[in-house]
């Protein structure tokens, strides 16, 4: 792009043809605040914060829509531009019932996260200029399950609205009313908790005040007090970007990373159920004696599954697929070079051929013009995927399902077919210009083999079960029966959800919560949970993603994989050559 010269504050910048004045400043160090912009979201110059003065302009202009040119002189903080700010605050305070002392986002000059109390402090106001009207109460929208919606706080930004539009493409926020009546609504103005929210959460993540509130983790600390890790989400195949925001060692929220493939959009899995409290965590192990399992040390534990293996002509091994590649690796390296044995599957999940084409990322999903979902329910389980689609939708793009069965994205599809119509979207796709193809595990060689046949310009992505079940694919892991005297069950923090446990004379369960599984071991191991996980999976871009830990195990609670050296020793055998088990692709 053409180099424009401007000067910021007499600091001469070369800025791109095409750049706004914020994002000029931006890339050369110089703070222009702003309320209403947010960099995942277009500028709509709503809040007026970002004003700045421009030589031969006659009024002052907003930096977030103001397009640079050759010459340009601009001040940002000159006493035009500070002035105008501060009636801007002090009109925006006015409004509505911004009591600071009591809001979640409070906090002082250096750890409030509320942006406009920190303007507050940055332009020094220490009074109400305009005070509000105290007799009016605005309404607290406490119905849905996550998060609350004082509008007391709210500074009409639009920030939410935006948000629900243009990341998240499901519309459900909108403005009602003029003026100062003029407020946020859900649907047709509708309880949030009856409305048609997903619970992403990216409209609680985007607001600038205490309008949206966390319920969990609302006064927990903030600022400061919480420290974020950036990490990857195990919610399912998606592996989105996240932030994991601790304090004392407790996970207290999610946040969506902005630079993360995913940009910052999250489903209620990864951002909320995350973060729910599960059973009772397994912190010791279990052994079971005279019909109960009682505590016992991890050496008694594993010398007793040793002999029990030892003893066995063979033993079957379950893995869970939200686990890391590492563990799933060890898992599969004790199998099979250590026990010799061939009686080991994932269980959980489900991954389709691998091999059909040139896999999509999440970047290009919403810029593709014709999406095509082949089999499965995407916004049942890869939630993220369908959100990427509706944007693609939103955009301009044809959708087209091929299902038996109705979907949940039925209703923003062009065209519906079942299988054996499939060879009608060839032809489209060799039309489009950027084509993706979402496509399901479980259906028929027939159908597969004519995916392979589509252009190369197609690219695909594989609407796989399970966390890290790519990876698993990869180490020739699969979901099947599997058969043994002894069963050793790796479920690190999943749950069975109502699946059975394989007979077995002999049974272990490596789990982080009691369970179902659990009570019918006979022996039970500590696991961690995706919090304590250090390592990486594969998601459903076939790109490894790394697993880094926010909090710290329970003492005595090791990796997943530790128990398999462990046991190796314990069983006299050699332990098994590093390079013998490796992710292959």
């Amino acid at each position: 792009m053409a180099v424009v010269n401007v000067i910021i504050n007499g600091q001469k910048v070369q800025a791109q043809s095409g750049q706004t004045v914020l994002q000029a400043a931006k890339a050369a160090g110089i703070d222009i605040p702003t309320l209403c912009h947010h960099p995942a979201l277009k500028p709509e110059s709503i809040c007026r914060m970002c004003v700045v003065e421009v030589e031969r302009q006659r009024v002052l202009q907003p930096a977030c829509t103001f397009p640079v040119a050759e010459g340009m002189v601009i001040h940002t903080e000159s006493e035009k531009v500070v002035a105008a700010r501060k009636m801007v605050l002090h009109l925006l305070f006015s409004q509505r019932l911004h009591y600071c002392m009591y809001c979640t986002e409070s906090g002082s000059a250096d750890d409030a996260e509320c942006e406009l109390q920190r303007l507050a402090y940055r332009y020094g106001l220490d009074s109400w200029k305009l005070a509000p009207n105290t007799l009016k109460r605005w309404p607290v929208d406490a119905s849905h399950a996550y998060f609350i919606m004082d509008h007391n706080r709210c500074i009409m930004c639009r920030r939410c609205v935006r948000a629900c539009n243009e990341i998240v493409a499901n519309h459900t926020l909108s403005i009602s009313g003029r003026g100062a009546r003029t407020m946020i609504i859900a649907d047709d103005d509708v309880p949030f908790g009856e409305s048609s929210c997903v619970s992403c959460g990216t409209c609680l993540q985007v607001c600038p005040t205490g309008a949206l509130i966390d319920r969990r983790s609302a006064y927990m600390g903030h600022g400061a007090a919480m420290e974020r890790t950036k990490t990857t989400c195990m919610a399912c195949a998606v592996g989105c970007g996240i932030k994991a925001v601790t304090r004392s060692n407790i996970l207290h929220r999610v946040e969506g990373d902005w630079d993360a493939a995913n940009g910052g959009l999250l489903c209620v899995d990864g951002r909320f159920e995350a973060v729910e409290a599960r059973s009772q965590r397994v912190t010791l192990p279990l052994l079971r004696q005279n019909g109960s399992l009682v505590e016992t040390t991890w050496d008694e534990a594993l010398a007793v599954v040793a002999n029990r293996m030892r003893a066995a002509k063979t033993v079957a091994g379950l893995v869970s697929p939200r686990t890391t590649t590492e563990s799933l690796t060890s898992f599969k390296r004790f199998f099979s070079d250590v026990l010799k044995s061939k009686q080991l599957a994932l269980f959980g999940a489900a991954v389709p051929p691998l091999d059909i084409g040139a896999f999509a990322s999440l970047k290009e999903l919403p810029l593709s013009d014709c999406v095509v979902i082949v089999g499965g329910n995407p916004l049942y389980e890869q939630k993220v995927l369908a959100y990427l689609t509706r944007r693609a939708v939103d955009h301009g793009a044809s959708l087209i399902i091929v299902n038996n069965s109705p979907t949940d994205l039925d209703r923003q599809a062009r065209l519906t077919l079942r299988f054996d119509e499939l060879v009608q979207v060839q032809s489209v796709v060799e039309a489009a210009e950027r084509p993706v193809v979402l496509y399901a595990p479980g259906l028929s060689a027939d159908v597969y083999t004519m995916l392979r046949a589509w252009p190369s310009k197609v690219h695909f992505m594989p609407l796989v079960k399970g966390t890290n079940a790519v990876a698993a694919a990869r180490l020739n892991l699969l979901s099947k029966p599997v058969h043994g005297e002894v069963l050793y069950v790796l479920a690190a923090d999943d749950l069975p959800q109502g699946q059975e446990l394989p007979k077995a004379s002999f049974t272990i369960v490596q789990a982080a919560y009691h369970s179902q599984w659990t009570e019918q071991a006979d022996v039970v191991l500590p696991a961690q949970v995706w919090t304590e996980k250090n390592g990486h999976i594969v998601n459903v871009e076939d790109r490894e993603l790394p697993v880094v830990a926010c909090t710290q195990p329970p003492a005595g609670v090791p990796a997943d994989d530790v128990a398999f050296g462990i046991l190796t020793i314990e069983m006299g055998k050699p332990q098994p050559a590093e390079a013998s088990m490796t992710v292959t692709r």
